[in-house]
């Protein structure tokens, strides 16, 4: 994509400045244009926001007079002298014939209603006009209108309903009560307006705002009166038409909003509440009718606007070709002094700004002149720093690659600065450290902190040794260029410190675990009980008749004794078991794993090798025995302890009954 903008791109700044202008201009032209039609279009939706608003709410006006005018009509003959419709009697003993005559007689109805008709108390029809077969006789008591003039006794506009008589037509019904002289509720006289072919709903159907705009009155539930698609009516309101100013509509506001029509296209809606019969009036525009006389005005600006822009780059092209003269020797004299031809630019101009350039370019020739030198003197002095320093260093980027070794770490690892750039040095790395050392790599150049860390190198001879890693970042103000490294061999340390842990816990006579390791392990071996429920067992014991041979034969003669106990012991103990000299004579064996069964065949093995064992000191030969006690971890222990006063009470009560036997602790049993 870069290399296709290149090619078409002029190839001097004179071509370049031309183009650019010129789609500044046309960018500009668009800009004016564009701002014309939004601007334009804002006023026009403006505009017919206003006049939709004002199209609902004279449609409302008209609905709600048009409504008051029936309901008004039926009121003033409902309430007429007696005789006008009520004959002498009262309406329920009244005869269908006498009342269907009083009600034809009332003309002006049928300009106002499809059908009028008379119901009595009981919610019969007793007269209906125009005359319609089996209007008369029928019982509307279940009717919501009848039910609501019947209880409240004042007008009512009900909603829309599916006629019983006229083969389904939807309708809907207006009615006032019809009272005696006390005012009882004698029966109801009502009006019929046909949704879909009467004449209150013809002119709101043929309504047409400008060219495509229309009108729809509506229920406050969503059920459509009155819509130019009369297969609509009836109908809840069709989801493409849903919208949040029409769900506000619903609730009862009013006012102007955005939305989409039927066919889901962008319209400018306004809805206003007729409040008696709870309707609501909508009144709907498509915004591209909004926004047509706009962009009718900016396509015919358009073509004298690209008249003017291109009838201008001639003069433009003649006008930057003058001025960019001086930049051009500006240019040739920047590649003299590059090629070394002159030692710097001297140009003559009353431009201040390719001056200015001009000077700056000199002071910059100047800087990196002296900067190019004294790089060369701190590089050969850091290579001499580097290379006589006798501590093994190395320098790095940031991604780990390496590319400087000194002699002292080449000395050390074997490997040649070569190896190390080409990452040899990797493969000498111990599995086990390798993705430790590059995680921590990489913690520290995002933190830009230190790393300090111990790992495990293979020596050339294939032996391993220990080295210490310490790096630190090399900063270029606050930006990191780079890892300095440096290393030490710790193989020795390593070895002495691992000499030293094993000397801390074990005793020096024997080889066997000192008090200190023994307490270690028993500590580890009760976490593992408490977490994760495994069992141990441990044995305790000291040597019967042990004294003598101390007392008789010396200490070294006691020292052999031992020995030879503790190896007796490491033949009859499993691998992971912990064998211990807890001090003098006395012994422990801690069983990891172990249940009570097992630990006392163990117990039996070691009291029947311990009583085989015997040293000679001048022709006398020393015998010992072991009193053993048994205990077992216990799911009441609080600690570990525990198990040793339990094995220690058992292997007391071995020696009180006897000596050279074993005894188990009671919780083991």
């Amino acid at each position: 994509m870069r290399r296709l903008s290149k090619t078409l791109l002029p190839k001097t700044l004179l071509g370049r400045l031309v183009l650019g202008t010129g789609v500044g201009w046309i960018v500009l032209v668009i800009a004016i244009l564009w701002v014309s039609l939004r601007g334009g279009s804002d006023l026009a939706e403006e505009i017919n926001r206003s006049h939709l608003d004002y199209e609902a709410s004279l449609i409302a006006r008209d609905i709600q007079q048009s409504i008051s005018l029936r309901l008004d009509t039926l009121n003033t003959i409902a309430s007429s002298q007696a005789g006008a419709l009520q004959g002498d009697v009262p309406l329920t003993e009244d005869s269908d014939d006498d009342v269907q005559a009083r009600l034809s007689d009332h003309t002006a109805l049928l300009e106002l209603f499809d059908s009028a008709f008379v119901v009595d108390a009981e919610g019969d029809v007793m007269g209906f006009t125009p005359s319609l077969p089996g209007a008369v006789g029928l019982n509307v008591a279940d009717r919501e209108y009848f039910r609501f003039v019947q209880q409240v006794g004042r007008p009512f506009v009900g909603r829309p309903i599916i006629s019983k008589l006229h083969d389904s037509r939807p309708l809907v019904v207006m009615g006032v009560p019809l009272t005696d002289a006390q005012g009882h509720f004698e029966g109801m006289l009502g009006g019929v307006v046909n949704l879909r072919d009467g004449r209150f709903f013809l002119d709101l159907r043929s309504l047409r705002i400008g060219k495509q705009g229309y009108a729809v009155l509506m229920t406050s539930d969503g059920t459509v009166l009155s819509h130019p698609d009369k297969s609509l009516i009836m109908h809840h309101i069709p989801s493409t038409l849903e919208s949040p100013v029409l769900a506000q509509a619903l609730d009862g506001w009013q006012g102007t909003g955005t939305g989409r029509l039927i066919d889901g296209e962008p319209a400018l809606m306004s809805y206003h509440q007729v409040w008696e019969p709870d309707w609501i009036v909508g009144v709907f525009l498509p915004q591209s009718q909004t926004r047509q006389p706009i962009i009718d005005y900016v396509r015919s600006q358009w073509w004298v606007a690209v008249a003017v822009v291109l009838s201008m780059l001639p003069l433009l092209w003649w006008l930057l070709h003058l001025g960019l003269s001086p930049l051009r020797r500006l240019a040739r004299q920047i590649a003299q002094v590059g090629r070394g031809e002159i030692p710097r630019i001297s140009l003559d101009t009353s431009l201040e700004e390719l001056q200015r350039i001009a000077q700056t370019f000199n002071t910059v020739e100047y800087e990196r002149n002296r900067e190019r030198s004294e790089r060369r003197s701190r590089q050969a002095y850091l290579d001499a720093v580097l290379s006589s320093s006798p501590l093994p260093m190395f320098l790095a980027d940031l991604g780990g690659r390496i590319s400087y070794v000194n002699p002292a770490l080449e000395a050390l690892t074997g490997l040649s600065a070569a190896s190390f750039r080409h990452r040899a040095w990797l493969r000498r790395l111990h599995p086990e450290d390798r993705p430790l050392l590059f995680a921590l790599w990489r913690d520290a150049v995002d933190g830009g902190h230190e790393l300090h860390r111990q790992l495990r190198f293979e020596c050339g001879d294939g032996g391993m040794m220990w080295l210490e890693l310490y790096t630190s970042q090399v900063m270029n103000g606050e930006q990191p260029q780079g890892v300095v490294g440096f290393v030490k061999d710790i193989t020795h340390l390593r070895a002495q410190q691992k000499r030293q842990l094993w000397e801390a816990e074990h005793d020096p006579l024997t080889g066997l675990l000192n008090r200190r390791g023994f307490e270690r392990r028993l500590e580890e071996t009760f976490q593992r009980f408490r977490e994760h429920g495994e069992t141990a067992s441990l044995i305790l014991f000291d040597l019967d008749s042990f004294k003598p041979i101390n007392d008789e034969g010396g200490h070294a003669l006691g020292d052999e004794m031992l020995r030879a106990i503790a190896r007796c012991l490491e033949s009859c103990v499993r691998r992971d078991d912990h064998l211990a000299r807890l001090g003098g004579d006395e012994f422990a064996i801690l069983l990891p794993g172990c249940a009570n069964p097992q630990a006392m065949r163990i117990a039996e093995e070691v009291r029947h090798a311990v009583s085989e064992l015997s040293v000679l000191r001048k022709d006398k030969r020393y015998r010992v025995t072991a009193s053993l006690g048994i205990s077992c971890l216990s799911a009441d222990d609080s600690d570990a302890q525990a198990m040793v006063k339990r094995a220690d009470a058992a292997s007391y009560d071995a020696k009180a009954q006897g000596k050279n036997r074993m005894m188990n602790d009671a919780r083991c049993l």
